[in-house]
């Protein structure tokens, strides 16, 4: 944030920051182009990966509420680790990174990428992509109308 802000008050210039998610039965991808033509180069360009702990909560939540006992929280463990990025292509002012990641046997798998970049007095603006689930299904049905009614935990 403070990156964010100094370069706003410096009236620097921000760097372009574009993506596209897409997935299907086998995969899901995302590319990321960077154009660096106005604004910085990255310093560095990552992805973060995490796994659900079953196939009943698509949930990356590090803490829950319990259902049991709706006014405690519990540990929903889910572990976000690094992961390389590929650069598809390259120019004098533009990068284009992806990851693929292959649908987990069950549950679901999150994962996005970040890309770093110098900012003013020694700080580092990180941008991110939208997170990206696979497979793109949910545990239940849609649920609408007056005889949809659940708690929120």
């Amino acid at each position: 944030m403070r990156s964010f802000y100094l370069s706003i008050y410096d009236n620097r210039p921000l760097p372009s920051f574009k993506w596209t998610k897409t997935s299907n039965n086998t995969h899901g991808y995302i590319q990321a182009t960077v154009d660096f033509s106005v604004g910085p180069k990255p310093i560095s360009v990552l992805s973060y990966h995490a796994r659900t702990l079953n196939d009943k909560r698509r949930d990356f939540r590090l803490v829950i509420g319990d259902p049991n006992h709706p006014g405690k929280a519990i540990a929903n463990p889910v572990i976000w680790l690094k992961g390389d990025v590929v650069i598809e292509a390259q120019t004098p002012t533009t990068i284009v990174y992806s990851v693929t990641i292959a649908n987990p046997m069950s549950g679901w798998e999150a994962f996005f990428i970040q890309a770093n970049f110098p900012g003013p007095d020694g700080t580092a603006l990180e941008l991110t992509t939208n997170t990206q689930i696979i497979p793109d299904t949910y545990p239940t049905g849609d649920c609408s109308g007056a005889s949809c009614r659940g708690t929120l935990v």
